[in-house]
């Protein structure tokens, strides 16, 4: 059984860049990549946070001139904002990939 991912991309890279999540890493296990997406919603304050600061993040991307997601302190350095995006799409890639497909 595939487990199910409860939260966006961007709510699991808003999470991961306020985790202890080293800027720059790269090949993370999933296990760990769960600990610092709880801890980084922790962090923010809980799940509903995260959901704030992932739609000032979309504002900011959808809206011309709109600066929300720098105006809440999100994503101060834009080379952790990187890693926390790519380990999401890395998180999310790995826990929803289908299963191989055996047969005759």
């Amino acid at each position: 059984m595939t487990p199910r991912v409860e939260m966006t991309y961007t709510e699991l890279a808003v999470a991961l860049d306020a985790s202890d999540m080293p800027t720059g890493a790269r090949a993370v296990p999933v296990e760990q990549l769960a600990a610092w997406v709880q801890q980084g919603t922790a962090r923010r304050g809980g799940r509903a946070s995260v959901k704030w600061y992932a739609f000032q993040d979309y504002k900011q991307n959808t809206v011309p001139g709109d600066d929300s997601a720098d105006q809440a302190g999100l994503w101060a350095d834009p080379r952790r904002e990187d890693t926390a995006r790519s380990l999401a799409y890395t998180f999310l890639r790995s826990v929803t990939a289908a299963p191989a497909l055996t047969g005759t």
